[in-house]
């Protein structure tokens, strides 16, 4: 089962970076759920949950990639993580060099 990430406001409401909606978007618990179980982490940030919230809107309406900026992505951004590179930007990085190597000068995004 895949795993989807964001990030729970003061206010109950989730912002998250989803392809279902084509970027950072913010909505009710519920409809975040979709019907699935949820299971809430404590921070692992030293950041004020306030100041995440707050990075978490800044980012509303940005745009969704796979590799690069997704829903882990997002969340590790607001809480200013550290980023260790994701499965998805190893095999982005492993095609464009195998791109490079063939002369291949299409852009994977």
């Amino acid at each position: 089962m895949l795993r989807h990430y964001g990030v729970v406001t003061s206010g109950g409401r989730v912002i998250s970076n989803s392809r279902k909606h084509d970027g950072v978007t913010e909505q009710t618990l519920d409809d975040f759920a979709d019907s699935r179980p949820v299971k809430v982490h404590g921070s692992r940030s030293h950041a004020h949950h306030l100041e995440v919230a707050s990075r978490a809107r800044r980012a509303l309406g940005a745009s969704y990639r796979l590799a690069g900026s997704n829903c882990g992505d997002f969340v590790g951004h607001v809480h200013k993580r550290k980023p260790k590179p994701t499965v998805t930007q190893v095999g982005r990085a492993t095609m464009m060099a195998i791109g490079d190597l063939f002369g291949n000068s299409r852009k994977y995004r």
